[in-house]
């Protein structure tokens, strides 16, 4: 059976680190998140499909409310201005219903002490242009947008053995596969009903672009392992048949549901493989959701509760299910699959107004994800942080995160894992079900057009999940690293979007 990595979203690693600066303004605008502008920038009504400033539909997943520094972090009440190297020639795109966008970006990692093979580091480099298309504007098809996307690798370095060699799901998720040069990501057709209260969405996409939208600063971490791996879930940027449907109760008030393609084939090809071969099943999500901004409440807040089930029946990904003399040689066959998911985040603490960006804020957000059918890998997994934003004089997007994360194996993987350890690495102490993660990240804006955001995280009890023949057990320790991301859009002038 081939190894099925499910390393963190690309998209949401590097959406969320873009902030140029307005016109005339000398302070950085919002920082995109992971999934595009929220419900309420430029007058759109429905989650996932958000209208930016410019009145041009921005891409599928928009239903959260980043300031954009802090992703999930209520947006400024007004729209940044678009600004850039081709405003005019920005401008007559927009005009006729297409917004250009996208990202560039380097992510480097390094492993000094964790995992079972510590000592390594990586190095990643992508290049994601994006285009939305409005049908009304273009041929007068009301409601109707195209969604596309690309995604272009390079610069690899141990990528993706740095995974294997920092061994578990909780220290693995700090970087993606990207085992190919190039991807079609993003390819759908979104249509909007009552004045944009509901919108329906298909093609080839991502779950990630819709649900679980991170409050985290991290890029990586605020990925439920339970929901990725008990879920089944392919990384973004790797496509899949799917769709979701997104109707707005109240201004702040959802409700949401969608269906994915379960395909474990989705992270090895390169995105324009259209056909089913490797399906095993369908994976069905459903949720309540609730966002507020700085434009309609003084302390805003977001909640996502939710069911996933996944129909698949196939190979298991447990790796104790296995002859105890050969945990990795022999599997069982499973059926199903499900997660219950609550997330949120609160705005306890604020400061006055701004004229362009945030008010000075402190914002706490947490995460409970765990497993309803077994047997599982991951039983449960959940998290809690807290962001401090704008605090430095004339530095509103500046930000400082801090955030622990508690993951338990299912007792049957953990065997798994502890049988496999002896064989390969001798007699010693038994794979640990609790694992935990402690993190600093920051946000520091350094030119109108690129961020940086620093990262350093300390593992207690990493578990030992991916690696097919691990040298040795896994050890607790430190990874650290550093993303550098462009906003092509803001760039060029061509959108207001940050990704």
């Amino acid at each position: 059976m081939p190894l099925k990595i499910r390393a963190a979203p690309v998209a949401a690693m590097v959406l969320a680190l873009v902030t140029p600066l307005a016109a005339g303004a000398g302070e950085p605008l919002p920082i995109a998140t992971a999934q595009a502008l929220p419900p309420g920038a430029g007058g759109s009504t429905v989650p996932g499909s958000a209208t930016g400033a410019e009145g041009v539909s921005a891409r599928p997943g928009s239903n959260t409310t980043g300031d954009q520094t802090l992703q999930n972090v209520p947006i400024p009440t007004s729209p940044p201005p678009r600004v850039g190297l081709f405003p005019a020639f920005g401008k007559t795109l927009l005009d006729a219903g297409i917004d250009l966008h996208g990202v560039a970006f380097d992510h480097f990692l390094a492993n000094p002490s964790t995992g079972v093979a510590p000592g390594q580091a990586a190095n990643l480099a992508a290049f994601r242009p994006a285009v939305d298309l409005d049908l009304g504007k273009l041929v007068g098809l009301t409601g109707g947008n195209v969604h596309l996307g690309l995604t272009f690798f390079g610069l690899r370095r141990d990528i993706p053995q740095i995974i294997t060699q920092a061994g578990g799901v909780l220290t693995g998720f700090q970087t993606t596969p990207a085992t190919e040069t190039n991807l079609l990501s993003l390819f759908t057709y979104e249509q909007r009903f009552l004045e944009g209260k509901l919108s329906i969405e298909a093609g080839r996409t991502n779950v990630y672009n819709y649900f679980l939208l991170p409050n985290s600063l991290d890029p990586f971490t605020h990925y439920s392992t339970t929901f990725q791996v008990t879920g089944d879930f392919p990384s973004t940027p790797y496509p899949v048949w799917g769709g979701r449907a997104t109707y707005k109760l109240t201004p702040t008030w959802y409700v949401q549901g969608g269906a994915f393609e379960d395909n474990y084939r989705a992270a090895t090809n390169d995105g324009d493989r259209f056909n089913t071969r490797y399906s095993s099943g369908a994976q069905i999500l459903g949720e309540v959701g609730h966002r507020s901004e700085f434009s309609n409440a003084a302390y805003p807040s977001n909640l996502e509760v939710g069911l996933e089930w996944n129909t698949r029946s196939g190979r298991s990904n447990l790796k104790g299910t296995g002859a105890p003399a050969a945990p990795l040689l022999q599997v069982a066959n499973y059926p199903g699959g499900g997660v219950i998911f609550l997330q949120g985040q609160q705005v306890l603490w604020r400061g006055p107004a701004r004229k362009v960006g945030p008010p000075t804020n402190i914002a706490v957000y947490g995460s409970l994800d765990t497993s309803v059918d077994k047997p599982q890998p991951i039983d449960l997994d959940a998290m809690i942080g807290v962001n401090f934003t704008g605090f430095i004089p004339g530095r509103p997007f500046d930000a400082l995160g801090l955030q622990t994360r508690y993951q338990r194996l299912s007792q049957i993987e953990a065997n798994g894992e502890s049988r496999r350890q002896r064989i390969l690495a001798g007699p010693g102490p038994r794979q640990s079900r609790d694992g935990f993660s402690f993190e600093a990240v920051g946000n520091i804006q350094v030119t109108p057009a690129i961020a940086f955001r620093p990262i350093v995280e300390y593992f207690v009890n990493p578990d030992n999940y991916y690696p097919p023949a691990p040298p040795g057990r896994p050890h607790d320790g430190f990874e650290a690293g550093i993303f550098a991301v462009v906003s092509l859009g803001r760039l060029l002038g061509t959108s207001i979007k940050p990704f």
